[in-house]
């Protein structure tokens, strides 16, 4: 067994009439398998949606982010990247990242994490997972 301690952080003196200093850490316990991180391809939208498969074996600790480049890794893209969590029963279209966005969420085991790009140009996905112990 190992520990991922996930940390998120939220700073800001002008977002609202008070400063804002939030900080939340946790200790989980992860065992095998997982992977990353690694890159994957997002297809152009109507493209076949690239599938990150954490199905089986125990719930899942993903990470994703949007690059901000094509699959090519070095040319600019600002189109966004669609998430989609394939539940056993339908692709269920569950976030939208920006350019340079990320987002790290649970999923039950029965899943599968799928990305395409919202417009025109491919987007190199950055991903790992993790599986509970």
């Amino acid at each position: 067994m190992a520990t991922l301690t996930p940390t998120l952080k939220l700073v800001s003196s002008d977002v609202s009439s008070e400063a804002l200093s939030l900080s939340v850490t946790d200790s989980l316990t992860v065992g095998a398998p997982s992977v990353g991180p690694s890159r994957i391809t997002a297809a152009v939208s109507g493209g076949t949606k690239a599938a990150i498969d954490v199905a089986g074996g125990g719930n899942r600790y993903i990470y994703l982010k949007h690059t901000g480049f094509q699959a090519n890794g070095s040319t600019a893209t600002t189109n966004v990247l669609e998430v989609h969590i394939h539940d056993g029963s339908a692709d269920r279209d569950t976030m939208r990242l920006k350019a340079g966005e990320f987002a790290y969420f649970p999923v039950l085991s029965a899943s599968t994490v799928k990305v395409v790009s919202g417009s025109s140009h491919t987007i190199l996905t950055e991903y790992a997972y993790y599986t509970v112990a």
